[in-house]
């Protein structure tokens, strides 16, 4: 597995030589592909499905971690840029949410956004359109409040449901 490395709260000299000497023990609990896995859950469930997690970093710090880069992609083009990070746990696995400026990456995407061309709808060719397929002729009924808003046991408002029953 090859990994990037990042020493991350190193003081360095303006110039001159520079001597490192790392002597570092952990453990790899989560591989990188697993790490960004997660985040790619992570962001699909609680921030964005327009955010995908990139290749990691391996951080040593006080906190040895697997740093995300996280891309702002679009339906018609793919992946636009990179918006932010986010580190996942390198033994434990878990995504340091606080370590994501999710109100940035919001900041960058509407930058990014201003950027893109506008979607354009693709055009299905004929011979790849369903056939003989006879166009539902429903009309919606009643408000989409009551559609969306749970029923009380016991009660149906305008009659709704005995109505979609029918259908």
């Amino acid at each position: 597995m090859n990994a990037t490395i990042l020493l991350d709260e190193i003081d360095l000299p303006e110039s001159g030589p520079v001597e490192i000497e790392i002597k570092r023990s952990f453990t790899i609990g989560i591989s990188a592909t697993r790490a960004r896995r997660t985040v790619n859950g992570w962001l699909f469930l609680k921030v964005s499905t327009s955010m995908l997690g990139d290749t990691p970093s391996l951080v040593v710090a006080e906190r040895v971690v697997w740093r995300v880069p996280i891309l702002f992609t679009a339906t018609h083009v793919g992946p636009v840029g990179r918006i932010g990070s986010v580190d996942v746990d390198i033994e434990s696995g878990e995504v340091l949410a606080e370590t994501a400026d999710i109100e940035d990456m919001y900041c960058r995407i509407e930058e990014l956004a201003k950027t893109l061309p506008p979607f354009k709808l693709r055009e299905v060719p004929p011979e790849y359109l369903a056939k003989e397929i006879p166009v539902t002729p429903i009309e919606p009924r009643g408000k989409l409040a009551d559609f969306v808003t749970p029923i009380p046991s016991g009660k149906n408002p305008q009659g709704i449901i005995p109505e979609l029953r029918q259908l």
